[in-house]
């Protein structure tokens, strides 16, 4: 090693970098001219393990050391180039604070959003915790900058997300806890003896805690109709054989997952006591579809009883016909329609929604 290049580590991949790269094409000139303060502040830099990039003297020219390299995205090899260049997408929001270390005041910022440019897509928003710090000579005049940085996008979006699940939570919480009433409520009125009371009451929580089931354990972000139905079918045991699915995946909202799990395991329950899958011969369908585009799409929803013993309407509406009609039907913004045709329950959904 020439006594030029002593100070580096030539074992660090961004030190041979250094040591390979043509700096006599730059206002640092060549390697062996530079001042002292440079080359031990460029030494300092390559041998930290935390991200960092000096930017020397008036036009800021960049050197960076190995850790630094992902903050770059797919902007390539920026290794001599003035940091204006590198971030020129940002310039106008890092300037300032660039100017400022250059007059020898420090600033720390923590996620601080910016619009840069990692891919041929465009400006991303990405978020940084960052120092920016004056570098000075051995008599105290600013040489350049420090840009000590981490990335913080990936948790500031977690952050976000996990406040927006907290706020749904508390707001499904209070629907959960109106709608135990209403059940209490119902139930009470119409039960006929304790034990009737009681047993109404579990079956229905118990619906209930299947219906947060379904969001809790969903695979994506939102769960789908197919989630929802493929989750009831589950839970009719042997029985859930004998209904078929078809339909395209159709997002839901949280509010919308939580009332079609409802009214399907109403269906589903009544139709094991008293139509279709309380025979063996008897078979459910449920179909849906969403035909059209933007806001104006129609969203279809059927539920189809075949097979079972003749059905007719029932004599008394209870809280099962609220979840099915009511409820549905107000979280959907459309309107349901329970048949008793003599063959089996037909149960239609019809609104309009945009497509996701």
């Amino acid at each position: 090693m020439t006594t030029s290049l002593a100070f580096l580590d030539l074992t660090i991949p961004m030190a041979q970098r250094v040591a390979e790269h043509d700096w006599s094409s730059t206002p640092l000139g060549p390697i062996d001219t530079w001042p002292p303060v440079l080359k031990i502040t460029v030494s300092l830099t390559l041998r930290s393990g935390f991200p960092k990039c000096l930017c020397w003297g008036s036009e800021l020219i960049a050197i960076y050391n190995d850790a630094f390299i992902p903050t770059l995205g797919d902007k390539g090899d920026c290794l001599g180039l003035p940091f204006s260049v590198i971030w020129q997408e940002s310039w106008d929001t890092i300037g300032p604070i660039v100017a400022k270390a250059m007059v020898g005041e420090a600033t720390f910022v923590k996620d601080f959003p910016m619009k840069v440019r990692r891919d041929a897509n465009g400006l991303a928003e990405a978020f940084f915790t960052f120092s920016y710090s004056p570098v000075v000579d051995e008599e105290g005049v600013v040489r350049g900058i420090m840009d000590t940085v981490i990335e913080t996008t990936d948790r500031v979006r977690f952050e976000r997300r996990a406040a927006i699940s907290n706020r749904e939570l508390v707001h499904r919480s209070k629907n959960s806890y109106a709608l135990v009433t209403a059940i209490v409520r119902q139930i009470a009125r119409q039960a006929s003896t304790v034990e009737e009371y009681r047993d109404k009451l579990v079956q229905r929580i118990s619906d209930m805690g299947h219906a947060q089931d379904v969001l809790s354990l969903r695979a994506h972000e939102e769960a789908t109709v197919r989630d929802v139905v493929h989750h009831m079918r589950e839970r009719m045991d042997g029985k859930g054989t004998r209904i078929t699915l078809s339909g395209p995946d159709v997002a839901l909202s949280d509010e919308e997952t939580f009332a079609l799990t409802l009214a399907l395991f109403e269906l589903a329950t009544n139709s094991a006591k008293y139509g279709a899958l309380s025979a063996e011969a008897g078979r459910v369908s449920v179909d849906w579809s969403l035909s059209g585009e933007g806001t104006n799409a129609t969203f279809i929803f059927c539920w189809t009883e075949r097979g079972g013993p003749p059905v007719a309407p029932p004599q008394r509406r209870g809280f099962g016909s609220f979840l099915v009609k009511q409820m549905l039907a107000a979280e959907f913004g459309g309107e349901v329609s329970v048949d008793y045709p003599e063959e089996g329950v037909v149960c239609q959904l019809t609104c309009q929604r945009s497509e996701r």
